[in-house]
């Protein structure tokens, strides 16, 4: 039974539809003609989802993409759900909607926290961009054109349709109506067509997407409509998965073998990656449970890049939440702090990385004679200042002194220790005393 389902994608080649319920925290999976019989409803992911707000399909590789709103992820998996991996756990406050790009190698994705943007990178997790940083607040839903390479997103609190082609560039606000976008969430695009679903007038609108105009009712008196899909093979073209056409199976990788952004004409078809307990070895295709050595030191971090500027390194970015609507069925969004970036770790490492064996034997036997050294200097010393500590409270506890005030007397020790009196109980108890005591009387007046 659905409980409450905020994202959905479809397959088209193979007739299924995919979603995720908030509410059991799971991503599920049925043929299009049989999900409505429970039994037909296949459990894909079922660990380790918190608040899984945006899905995407990649109809070529034959992988799932989500975002995690309550783990701040984004992860793949293989449609089958059976291997999975973390690719983004930094730098993400409250990502919603995704969308995927497998002819180009591309995902996008949409982040509504209090430093609200739009990014995209590759499907492998490389060459991670900013593309719409200014003017945007909440951006819940997004979709892409690819004939006309363009993204369109809605934003609920501007109450704005806007597009930019998928490099950052030519943006444009097709339509601004608090009406018809009163509370936007999903967004789809067909032909000249554009589609959104706004929980407010809990209806489907439709518009021209070249101008904006021509906005119409599709639908009404829905419950909560959150996203919307265009099924239909034209929105799936086909193309070649290039981890299948190599000569080894699964391109060679152990485990995921993930497409990459096609930048130029020399750009790797695919990388291998690991799960995010385990690290990618030498060879680049299988995965070990500890970082192997190597001869060289290679460490590599992700970057991200907004328009215009160089690549630059991404540094993390605590983001409040802002509340959506009071509706029973509303995605939540609690607080749930990050991955601490900057440090490689098998879950947030999108590359392999390899360490050195002969420098760290020169630096452990550099610092193994450093140790050797300091540590019994310090012994010494410590043991030094320790007795000499003992000896002088000893001291303190064997000497009395007394002292008169008045001027007629005036009384002297002797350090003598054969004239020395012990008075007390015993030879071994009491105070000492010494044995001769000089009086000296001043002149007073006294004959």
């Amino acid at each position: 039974m659905l409980k409450n389902v905020v994202a959905l994608d479809v397959e088209v080649a193979t007739n299924r539809i995919y979603w995720c319920d908030l509410f059991y925290r799971k991503i599920y999976s049925a043929f299009i003609d049989k999900a409505n019989d429970r039994t037909e409803q296949v459990v894909l992911i079922d660990s380790q989802l918190h608040s899984p707000e945006g899905l995407a399909v990649d109809w070529v590789h034959k992988h799932l993409y989500w975002t995690d709103s309550g783990n701040k992820t984004i992860s793949v998996a293989t449609v089958d759900g059976g291997r999975r991996k973390t690719l983004f756990s930094h730098d993400l406050s409250e990502p919603r909607a995704i969308a995927v790009d497998p002819l180009h190698g591309f995902m996008y994705w949409s982040d509504w926290g209090d430093r609200a943007k739009i990014e995209k990178s590759g499907l492998n997790g490389v060459d991670r961009q900013v593309l719409v940083l200014d003017n945007i607040e909440w951006p819940n839903g997004i979709t892409l054109d690819l004939l006309s390479q363009r993204l369109y997103w809605v934003d609920s609190k501007l109450h704005q349709l806007s597009s930019i082609d998928f490099n950052g560039g030519n943006r444009k606000v097709l339509i601004f109506s608090v009406d018809a976008l009163s509370h936007p969430f999903g967004i789809a695009v067909f032909e000249d067509k554009v589609f959104w679903t706004d929980l407010e007038n809990e209806a489907i609108f439709s518009a021209n997407r070249l101008n904006g105009l021509e906005i119409s009712v599709l639908a009404e008196n829905l419950n909560n409509p959150h996203d919307i899909v265009i099924f239909h093979e034209l929105k799936q073209p086909k193309a070649p998965d290039a981890c299948e056409q190599s000569s080894q199976p699964n391109g060679g990788c152990e485990y995921l073998c993930l497409p990459a952004p096609q930048i130029s004409i020399h750009s790797p078809k695919y990388t291998c990656a690991c799960p995010d307990s385990m690290w990618l070895g030498p060879d680049m295709k299988r995965c070990y449970r500890a970082p192997p050595s190597t001869s060289t030191t290679t460490l590599a971090s992700t970057t991200m890049r907004t328009p215009g500027t160089n690549l630059v390194t991404t540094s993390p970015v605590s983001h409040p939440s802002h509340e959506e609507p009071s509706s029973g069925t509303s995605p939540s969004e609690p607080s749930i702090s990050a991955s601490s970036p900057g440090v490689p770790t098998p879950g947030n490492s999108n590359h392999s990385q390899h360490y050195g064996t002969m420098g760290g034997k020169l630096v452990s036997t550099a610092t193994a004679a450093v140790i050797g050294i300091i540590v019994p200097v310090g012994v010494i010393a410590l043991l030094g200042m320790s007795g000499y500590l003992i000896w002088r409270n000893w001291k303190r506890k064997n000497t009395k002194s007394m002292n008169f005030d008045n001027p007629v007397y005036r009384k002297t020790t002797e350090e003598e220790d054969e004239d020395e009196i012990h008075i007390g109980r015993a030879a071994q108890i009491g105070h000492v005393y010494p044995a001769r005591v000089a009086l000296s009387l001043e002149d007073d007046g006294l004959p």
